[in-house]
């Protein structure tokens, strides 16, 4: 009787310590472009709730929605327009924020800003070389590695002509390269989230940046927060912090525009 008692109290405590565990634990998987900032959310969120473990994970674009929509992570996240009216069976998506898109070139480049008729007319590719902007007489080189960015400008600019493209060999993480890529050709001009720059100068498209003139500025995405169902629990809690005050500070600080603003 005893030997019962002692398994039936083991089997109570690790089934009550694997709850606590399965409550306090939440995984987000992502793309490269939504990412930073879910880890700067996620810190943030498990600073604030002792205990609480928040693990983001990388994947290929969209992924981290399909993961989260059949239940092998908490959450997905991703950056893109239009997702509520395309998730898979079962999705639940909350906007949380903004994500602007900027353009990037070379620090040696000596032009610092564009029009958008100037813009429009690199995509559509009748401009190819940046002495037609004042520059110096070099190929203008696209740097298009994150796809909803690329779909997006298309979009919001004009559809891609016959230009100039910089790629990398293989599979690499689309935001560090777009930096590096740019970083390492004078010619070069990248399209990147605003707050991922690292080496690179941002240019002004209209003399406006996301952060000058919000209002003004064309180019953003929708930052989203995919979920099995509904959000219930430290999930949505999580979602309620990322849409607070104290959300709103960390998404600010990678420069991204709270959805309260």
């Amino acid at each position: 009787m005893r030997k019962i008692l002692i398994c039936l109290m083991v089997f109570v405590i690790l089934n009550v310590t694997a709850a606590f565990a399965a409550d306090t634990e939440i995984t987000i998987a992502g793309d490269p472009c939504s990412v930073p900032l879910a880890e700067k959310l996620g810190a943030a969120f498990a600073l604030e709730n002792q205990g609480v473990d928040v693990t983001v994970k990388s994947h290929l674009c969209m992924q981290g929605v399909y993961l989260a929509a059949e239940g092998s992570f908490t959450m997905g996240v991703s950056t893109q327009n239009g997702l509520s009216e395309n998730l898979p069976q079962g999705a639940y998506n909350t906007v949380i924020a903004k994500s602007p898109i900027v353009l990037v070139v070379n620090r040696k480049n000596p032009v610092s800003n564009v029009t958008s008729e100037q813009l429009k007319n690199i995509f559509s590719g009748k401009i190819k070389n940046w002495k037609e902007l004042g520059g110096n007489d070099m190929e203008i080189k696209n740097v298009m590695l994150e796809p909803c960015v690329k779909h997006t400008m298309a979009k919001r600019v004009a559809p891609y002509g016959e230009i100039s493209e910089l790629r990398p060999e293989g599979k690499v993480n689309p935001v560090l390269y777009t930096n590096k890529l740019v970083s390492g050709n004078e010619g070069a001009i990248g399209q990147q989230i605003y707050g991922y720059e690292e080496g690179v100068k941002t240019l002004t498209i209209d003399n406006n940046l996301p952060d000058m003139n919000p209002e003004r500025y064309r180019f953003y995405q929708d930052y989203n927060v995919v979920t099995r169902g509904a959000p219930e629990g430290m999930v949505k809690e999580y979602i309620e912090f990322a849409l607070s005050p104290e959300g709103g500070k960390v998404i600010s600080a990678l420069k991204h525009v709270p959805l309260n603003n």
